[in-house]
């Protein structure tokens, strides 16, 4: 992604550049003033082709200025349009600022037609720099109090599926160990296992390597953290889930992510694998699979696999000509000024410190937690506290190794120096599967104190991390060694069941909370955060069916379908669903016709047909019976389309017609879509046509995304039923741009197909880009959910075996390889651009 050079408010200007350079000046001094951020073509040298540079720019963008004088601009080579004309183009959904300089003395006259048929845009002529200046200021002021004030919420930041852990200190003393395994991972190795005890820093190298190699892998890396992986047949869920990936049940998740690695060039990282050793044939045949892949794993031990190049991470080194030089010395003092930003290393104290990273074997993680006690100990109190420990500490187990033995040790240690309170909240902090932010914190901990002063001196003490966020709000983890020992603890003392219900009953509310706006304006905020806490709602929904809560684990699940659905989780899903029917004694027939429902809406989405429909009749009265009309609704609409399939119109359009009445209203525009593609069956493209504008409209109003774009493509469908090329190719590039905009790689590569198949007679190279760009984000199990919703494509698709005969096999096989690399951003640009 070409990112704007700042992320507030953006601004895009475009205009020429040489004729009005004066007049672009004032526009960027305009912006400026108001505090917001210019967005200009020629603010930087960017690697990338100049049309790829201002279609990214626009997309980031809120605002569009544009600025008009003489010149149509400039061409490019194979383009159809000025980059000024498509940059218009481009901005039809933003708010547009429409500048015309006058009086000029020969305006080209494809600038003046393009003046002339603009449309829904403030408008306006100068004749100075100045005045310009003036007219852009206070139509900004003007625009972002009418336009903004009062809107929907901001969109948060995507969760970035994969990306790599940040650190907040620098990585000390392992230059040798960094430089070597870079030579691994880029000499060609396949798989290379990081291996060493817990708190030797494996993450950390790792990490650190991956960085330092990105570049040689065309699509990066990409992280998966496995710590809170339960079970070796859930690792291939685990990696789908890390890469963003919908799962289904239906096919095994490895099958999906081999399917989507297979055309990328990538370094996949593997953290916390010791747990999961007999799910190493899963990272084997994902390799086997994807030639292009690499993997980096950290674990306790090798995963002993064919081709596993190991890397056994050594202890800091305690060597240097200058003890104050070693490394284990320099990562305590860092850590030390961290803590107490005073300390500094003197002759006086130099011996104490040297000796106590000696007694900690080089280990990284014991260092720091010590190093963290200089606020209140000095180095020589800390050898004194910390000799004891090491010496009498019975609570560890003693056969185990040296290093191991002396982690447990130094965390005992640091345990016992918290405060009573500071304790009961760390042991109940355990609780927590993937961090937590300030609601939770609350939530979790005993009634009474302040838990964020409380927190503060865990996080000071080391024991609790606080990670950074893309949107800057707290949130804070532990170390998964770090995180055994508090469950320890918390079983220990006693907190195992108070800790629990007090994290579900948490984690049961946010859900209800999320509910209500899942599939309203603020759905991307609340998906957001259910993603970052899914690991917490799943250890809620098991502590909950554990215990045979089923009514409280139903209402959890029940309200966050969307989430499962529209974030690709089905599997998980499912599996929650299973244990709650089989508790199905424990449920009135009214919460077991939504159990039911709401398996059924899973087998739908991933493909299961004949298992949705038995478990939609199963539910059908049980909830009509309960009242329940949206329940039944949800079935209803699904039922129809299967009776249509089997050519029972009649049967078909009852159903449709009782989903609509007891349906809530943005299953209204479901309806319209469902009762269209019912239509298009029949022959009766009228009536199809009344419904498929009856359905975008509806979805508009609501607004609803999902809903406007099943009916694009339905609409597309009928467009290319009745001959109408350019305006299925309409619908289809306006489904892609919803599609695109939610990130929802299923739905981008079920539209790019279609398109590459209507582009294959006038384009058949962009044809196959398009196409190439398909295979490259599908999987079996995100295919499946467009085809839930929508009538098949009358085509095949794009017939290869013939493009490559047309093309030439070079060509095509050049155009495809282009068409893999390009992603969602430059495919939806190269389908737009020939709109």
């Amino acid at each position: 992604m070409i990112l704007t050079p700042d992320q507030r408010v953006r601004v895009f200007v475009s205009s020429t550049m040489t004729e009005l350079a004066p007049e672009r000046g004032a526009v960027r001094d305009a912006v400026l003033r108001l505090r917001l951020v210019p967005v200009m073509f020629d603010q930087g040298a960017r690697p990338h082709p100049p049309s790829d540079v201002y279609r990214a720019y626009l997309r980031q963008s809120q605002i569009f200025v544009g600025v008009y004088g003489e010149s149509y601009g400039w061409i490019a080579p194979g383009e159809q349009v000025s980059g000024l004309a498509d940059e218009l183009r481009l901005a039809d959904e933003l708010p547009r600022l429409i500048y015309v300089k006058e009086p000029v003395r020969d305006r080209d006259p494809r600038l003046a037609a393009l003046l002339d048929g603009i449309h829904a845009a403030s408008y306006h002529t100068f004749r100075t720099p100045g005045e310009l200046r003036g007219q852009v200021e206070h139509d900004l002021a003007v625009l972002l109090s009418e336009r903004f004030a009062g809107s929907a919420p901001p969109q948060p930041p995507a969760v970035e599926f994969g990306r790599l852990p940040s650190f907040r200190t620098p990585l000390i003393g392992r230059d040798v160990e960094l430089a070597n395994l870079t030579e691994l991972v880029t000499e060609g190795a396949p798989l290379v296992t990081v291996v060493g005890p817990g708190g030797i820093g494996k993450t950390r190298l790792a990490v650190a390597a991956a960085e330092r190699v990105a570049d040689h892998f065309r699509d990066g890396v990409r992280f998966v953290d496995l710590s809170p992986v339960t079970s070796p047949r859930l690792v291939g869920e685990a990696v789908a889930r890390g890469l963003g990936l919908r799962t289904s049940g239906a096919v095994p998740a490895a099958t999906d992510v081999a399917a989507w690695l297979r055309t990328r060039r990538l370094l996949l990282v593997v953290d916390n694998f010791e747990h999961l050793a007999d799910a190493a044939p899963v990272i084997g045949e994902l390799l086997r699979t994807a030639h292009h892949v690499a993997a980096l794993v950290t674990s306790r031990a090798p995963l002993r696999l064919a081709g596993e190049r190991v890397y056994d991470v050594p202890p800091l080194s305690e060597e240097a000509t200058d003890p104050a030089g070693s490394a284990t010395v320099r990562l305590f003092v860092d850590t030390a000024r961290a803590a107490s930003p005073r300390f500094a290393l003197t002759p006086e104290n130099t011996a104490a410190v040297v000796e106590l990273t000696r007694r900690l074997h080089g280990l990284p993680l014991a260092i720091i937690l010590a190093a963290a006690k200089v606020r209140v100990l000095s180095p020589a109190a800390i050898v004194d506290h910390l000799g004891d420990q090491l010496g009498l500490l019975t609570g560890g187990a003693r056969d185990l190794p040296d290093r191991q033995r002396t982690l447990r040790d130094t965390i005992t240690w640091s345990y016992r120096l918290l405060r009573p309170a500071e304790r009961a909240l760390f042991d109940r902090l355990g609780v927590f599967a993937s961090g937590w932010d300030l609601d939770a914190l609350t939530a979790v901990a005993e009634p009474g104190g302040d838990p964020l002063t409380l927190l503060e001196a865990l996080v000071e003490s080391t024991l609790v991390r606080h990670d950074a966020m893309p949107d800057g709000e707290p949130r804070f983890s532990m170390l998964d060694t770090i995180r055994t020992y508090a469950l320890e603890r918390m079983r220990d003392g006693g907190q195992w069941e108070v800790a629990h219900e007090a994290h579900a009953t948490h984690y049961l509310s946010m859900a209800q909370a999320a509910e209500p706006h899942l599939n309203r304006a603020g759905g991307p905020l609340w998906l957001r955060r259910l993603e970052l806490d899914r690991q917490n709602v799943i250890a809620a929904l098991d502590w909950l069916l554990d215990g045979e809560d089923t009514p409280r684990a139903l209402r959890m699940i029940w309200s966050t379908w969307a989430f499962w659905w529209r974030r690709g989780h089905i599997e998980e899903a499912t599996r929650q669903l299973d244990r709650i029917l089989g508790q199905d004694h424990r449920l009135t027939e009214a919460q077991t016709g939504r159990a039911l429902l709401a398996a059924g809406i899973m087998a739908f989405v991933s493909g299961q047909y004949d298992r949705a429909e038995d478990l939609f009749l199963r539910a059908l009265p049980l909830l009509r019976a309960a009242g329940d009309g949206p329940g039944a609704s949800f079935a209803l609409g699904p039922l129809g389309q299967f009776a249509a399939l089997r050519g029972e119109f009649e049967q078909a359009r009852a159903f449709l017609d009782e989903a609509r009445e007891k349906g809530e209203n943005w299953q209204e525009g479901l309806y319209h879509s469902r009762v269209a593609r019912l239509k298009i069956a029949e022959g009766d493209y009228d009536e199809a046509l009344t419904h498929l504008r009856d359905a975008v409209e509806v979805a508009r109003a609501v607004p609803d995304q999902f809903v406007e774009l099943i009916a694009h493509y339905t609409w597309a469908v009928w467009s290319v039923d009745r001959g109408e090329q350019a305006e299925a190719r309409r619908h289809l590039v306006d489904g892609l741009a919803l599609g695109a905009a939610a990130g929802d790689e299923a739905a981008v590569a079920q539209f790019l197909v279609a398109l590459a198949d209507l582009d294959s007679h006038g384009e058949p190279e962009l044809a196959v880009r398009l196409d190439a760009a398909a295979q490259a984000l599908r999987t079996p199990s995100n295919e499946m959910w467009m085809r839930a919703f929508v009538a098949p494509w009358p085509a095949t698709g794009l017939d290869r075996a013939a493009t490559r005969s047309r093309l030439g096999p070079e060509a095509y096989d050049r155009a495809w390889q282009s068409g893999e690399e390009l992603g969602i951003e430059r495919a939806v640009a190269a389908a737009t651009a020939r709109r």
